[in-house]
């Protein structure tokens, strides 16, 4: 593809809260392009005194870094702008990017950390607790590494009261690590379950309270319209 035709599409502006998200997305598109040597620094500008590098290979390597560099700095807001405007090279600029809001992206994956482990599921249903948590270990997995399925289970169980407990015993138990959708899946049917045993619970006992009230209204009635023993 040619240089000109690349199109650079990044969805959201580069803002001091959203650093890990920026970065994942276009990261992902330097790769698509097969690009991101030259932010990473591993692609470096051919010297000019290399008399093995062809004049235009030089050019080439320019016109791609300053593309790059352009993308960069449109995909920035006007307060993060003026803190790249000077950079040479994209590679320059990425790295004031990293010095700049890496240590705070650390800070904020610590604190979603100690979310993680401090989340309940309450009363709201499983499928909203279920979300949430997923949130959290997903930007958690920007910022930093991805969290195992097994320390996502755990999470998961952790936050969710008594209502189940028989079914987290089985899955604490198990020796195969579970997807987060197998997971999703078993939790959302015990949900389920719970509400069509309270549904029946329920029927059932008002079964038995109009089988009581009837029996009663039954016997007042006969009581009402017997007579009494003569002498």
């Amino acid at each position: 593809m040619e240089d000109e035709n690349k199109k650079w599409e990044i969805n959201e502006k580069l803002t001091p809260s959203t650093f890990p998200q920026w970065r994942a997305q276009f990261e992902a598109l330097l790769i698509g392009y097969d690009l991101l040597d030259y932010v990473t620094g591993i692609s470096q500008c051919p010297s000019p005194s290399d008399l093995s590098v062809s004049a235009l290979h030089k050019t080439h390597w320019v016109r791609q870094d300053k593309l790059i560099l352009s993308a960069l700095l449109a995909s920035t807001s006007p307060t993060i702008t003026p803190l790249i405007a000077t950079a040479k090279t994209s590679h320059e600029a990425w790295q004031k990017l990293n010095t700049l809001y890496a240590s705070k992206s650390r800070t904020r994956a610590m604190q979603l950390k100690k979310e993680l482990t401090l989340i309940q599921c309450g009363n709201r249903p499983i499928s909203n607790y279920l979300h949430a948590v997923k949130s959290l270990a997903d930007e958690i997995a920007i910022i930093d590494h991805p969290i195992s399925d097994d320390d996502l289970t755990l999470y998961v169980l952790n936050g969710l009261g008594s209502d189940f407990r028989e079914i987290a015993a089985p899955i604490r138990a198990r020796e195969k690590s579970l997807a987060f959708e197998e997971l999703h899946d078993l939790l959302v049917g015990h949900e389920h379950y719970l509400r069509r045993l309270e549904t029946t619970t329920q029927q059932l006992v008002a079964a038995a309270n109009y089988t009581t009230r009837k029996s009663g209204s039954s016997g007042g009635q006969q009581r009402s319209y017997s007579k009494p023993n003569g002498p």
